[in-house]
Order: structure tokens, then sequence, then C-alpha cells
């Protein structure tokens, strides 16, 4: 039987068109090593490979593909939607018109004004007296303080009065609460809650920040809120000018959306939308994260930042969080207006020296292959190499292969004799470079938990190993590493 080789799956020579060996290497940490090993498979593969030209997953002609020692077939870019959930599009009106409206009707804006201050006090001090002496926290309020509520529901009918609302028309009706516990319904202004207090008295999943509110807070905790992270995914959608609550058929779960809440949730979103008559989306609070970030660095145009993050959380598991990192990451390549980076400021923040792999690093995320490349690109292609499932084996290897005398550091000399294999000639200073990107603690050396670090955030990089990874032969260590490995 052939000899089990951990290189196997990154030593394919882009050359060759003989049969090779593919070890597998499971990553699953809740498994004993001694299983894992025994369990490995080898498989035979007849590849053909050509380095001149590669394909991607659309089937088109590109450059030579510097992951293809990652078992990377390429990537691609979902198109961008044309609808932008978070821009209010209403035209802007101005003039002595507006002018005029605004005189003649302040006395009714401070009659409306009195009607709010009062109905506000009225219900706060029923909220008040509802969960005066109220603890328990697990079980429905008592029906005695629910009576009190009303007090509450229907000063929240007089503020929605005193803010223009005055008939609010209903088309069908609510379903009872023995056949329909949970109502979803699409969240966009402050006006729909107090409808559906008013309306329903249902118990709500708010923000954890609502609970600071004042007077606000107390409401809604008479209401039995249940909070939740800020940072969760949540469907948003434009604003519409006057509330519509509009009650639609019921959705009941298929016995096998009852196992996939996520099928069960895609499927009420689309009856929603339908009845609203509007585009869906795949823009989450990610995209309001991403928004604000770019627009905290003064970007020009910060909404072409939005990346739909819902399908990107869906197809490679990256948090809102980690995009906005990437996002920085990218903002220091010194985008242009339009949101495009050029290569010169690509290899610059990644401290790649400008040569031939560096040109196919670049290439390989230029995907329309005009010279540069947009944030959606740059987050699409490092999440993609991130999430292959050779990329943690390839970063044990190339750190393996820097650290050359087993101390778990590397050091400068170390790293440049390894890079020599992938630049020709480096000079001191661009060695530097690199050191200072891998130590990211900046204690003046490189420690195992610095290069992952960097390569975590900087996944594109572990492509300047792949030379040597190719090169090495590391079959007599293999046994040894894969121990090492798993």
């Amino acid at each position: 039987m052939a000899e089990l080789d951990i290189t196997s799956p990154l030593l394919s020579s882009p050359s060759s068109y003989q049969p090779q060996t593919v070890l597998t290497v499971h990553d699953d940490q809740d498994s004993e090593p001694s299983n894992l090993q025994s369990s490995l498979p080898t498989t035979i593969l007849h590849q053909n490979h050509n380095h001149g030209r590669t394909h991607n997953e659309n089937g088109h002609h590109s450059s030579p593909n510097p992951y293809e020692f990652l078992r990377s077939g390429g990537f691609s870019v979902p198109a961008s939607t044309t609808v932008d959930p978070f821009r209010n599009e209403t035209p802007f009106i101005s003039g002595i018109y507006e002018v005029i409206k605004i005189v003649l009707c302040l006395p009714i804006a401070l009659a409306r004004l009195v009607l709010f201050g009062a109905s506000l006090v009225v219900g706060y001090m029923a909220t008040k007296v509802a969960l005066a002496g109220w603890r328990d926290k697990q079980n429905p309020m008592p029906k005695w303080r629910c009576r009190l509520m009303w007090v509450t529901r229907v000063c929240a009918r007089f503020i929605l009065f005193s803010f223009g609302y005055h008939w609010i028309r209903r088309k069908g009706k609510p379903a009872p609460r023995e056949i329909a516990p949970v109502v979803v319904s699409n969240h966009v202004s402050y006006i729909e809650p107090i409808f559906y207090f008013y309306e329903l008295f249902p118990t709500i999943v708010a923000s954890e920040s609502h609970d600071s509110i004042p007077f606000v807070g107390t409401i809604i905790r008479a209401m039995q809120v249940i909070y939740v992270n800020r940072f969760s995914p949540t469907s948003r959608k434009n604003a519409v000018n006057e509330i519509k609550v509009e009650y639609l058929p019921l959705i009941m779960p298929s016995d096998h959306q009852k196992q996939n809440a996520v099928r069960f949730a895609e499927r009420t979103g689309r009856a929603m939308a339908s009845a609203l008559n509007v585009v869906q989306t795949s823009h989450s609070y990610g995209d309001l994260m991403l928004l604000m970030k770019a627009a905290q660095l003064q970007q020009e145009k910060p909404w072409i930042y939005m990346v739909e993050m819902a399908r990107i959380e869906s197809l490679y598991h990256i948090s809102s969080l980690e995009a906005v990192d990437f996002l920085d990451k990218f903002l220091s390549m010194n985008p242009d207006p339009s949101g495009c980076v050029k290569p010169h400021d690509f290899l610059r923040v990644l401290q790649l020296k400008a040569c031939t792999l560096s040109e196919e690093i670049f290439g390989f995320l230029d995907l329309e292959k005009n010279g540069s490349i947009t944030f959606k690109q740059f987050l699409f292609g490092s999440a993609h190499v991130l999430k292959l499932p050779l990329f943690r084996q390839a970063c044990e290897l190339a750190f393996a292969e820097c650290d050359t005398d087993g101390d778990n550091f590397c050091t400068k000399k170390e790293l440049a004799d390894v890079l020599r294999h992938t630049f020709r000639e480096l000079d001191d200073d661009e060695v530097q470079g690199l050191f200072n990107l891998f130590d990211t603690d900046n204690d003046g050396r490189m420690s195992r938990d610095d290069f992952f670090y960097c390569l975590r955030k900087n996944p594109l990089v572990i492509a300047i190993f792949s030379p040597r990874l190719l090169r090495k032969n590391l079959s007599k260590a293999g046994d040894k590493m894969l121990e090492d490995i798993v």
C-alpha cells in the first residue's frame, strides 16, 4: 500500500499529468487523533493541470489560480441587487409653499404635541401601577394586571392619532392565538410596534438596548419582551409613508420545515414581499455595519460597500464583524471614488513584492479582468480561501517550514529563507515588511499564534508559501506531520 503523505493534497505539481495519491485530512476536533489517523482515506485521482489556463466556477477562462494547491477551483461573485433598502428615495421638496404650510400648521402641531405628551404620561403611570410588586418574569402576567394595561393600549392609539394616523384601515383579521400564536411582521419604523401594542398586546422580540429607553423601556417590560442580541441578522425593507398591517393567510410549516427553520423563514419572507410588492434582497444588519464603517472612514459613497451579508453568511459562514475587519483592510488600500483598488495599493497593504505570483493573486480576485477589484470581490475571494478545507493544513505546513528549529517561533532570517523560494530577489526592507505583517503583537518575533492570526485576517497571503510547499519533499516526515496536525 502506498505510504501516507500529508503533503499530497498540497504538492500537486501544476505540470504533472500523472495520477497522484491524495490524502484527505478530516478536521474533527472532537475525535481522537488515533481514530482520525486510521480513518484517513487515500484516493487515486487523474488530473490534467494546465498552468497557463484555469477555469473558474462559471466556466470562463482566467489567469493561473495561485490557490490551486489548496484544491480551489476559483470563486464567483453574484450580481448585486439594484435595490438599496437603506436609502430613502423620496424627493426633497422646498420653497415658499412649504414654508407657508409649516406656519399655518403650527397650531395643529402644538395640539398634537400636547395630546402626545398627555397620552405618554397617562400610559406610563398605568403601566407602573400594573407592574407594581410583580417580580415573576417566567410566567404570564396575571389577568388583572393585563386589564390595567388596556389604559396604556388606548393611550398608544391616541399617540398614533397625534402622529397623524387618524384612521387605520385593516385588511383581513388576525387568526386566533390558539391557531397562530406567532405573528411575523416587517419592522421598518417606530410606528408599527405602537400599533401592534394597541392591536394585539403581544410579547415582542426586541434589542437589549430598548430596555434603557425612557418610558418605552417600562412599557415593553410589561409586554414581557424577549431581548435579543442586536448583531443577529434581521430583515429590513423599504419604509412606507403610512402604516399598513395586513393580515396574510396563515403559513403553516411542513414536516420538513419544522426541522429547518431557515426554509420556513424564507417562505414567510417571500409571502410578505409578495404582499408588499417589493423586491427581496439579502441585506442584513451586517450591511448597515459596513455602511457605517465606510461612512466613519469618510468614504465618498459608503453605500457601495454593502454586499448583502445574509448571502455571504450563508455561503461562507463569515460573521458581520469579520466582514467589517475585511472592509477595514480594503479601505486601507485607498480605493478610488468608485470603490475600486488598483494592484499597487493591494500589494502595498499585503506587503507583497511585485512578481508573477503577486499578479496571479490579484488576478484571482479581478474576475472582470479590468485591472481593479471591488470590496465585494475582495471579501468573497478572501472568504473563499479562508474556508477551503485544506487552508488550515496549509497554514500548519507553512509554519513548520518557517520554524526550522522547532521552537514554535520564526525569526526574520527563517522567514526570508522560505520566501526566497517565492521571491527571487528580496531585500531586507521587503523581508521586514512581511515579518511585521505576521508579527501581530509587535514583540519582535513571530509566534505560531501570530502566524495563524495573520493568515486568518489575510488569508490571501497563504499563496506566498505555495512554491515552498510544492517543491519541498516532505514524504519522509509525513507520518510525524500527520500526528502534529490531527
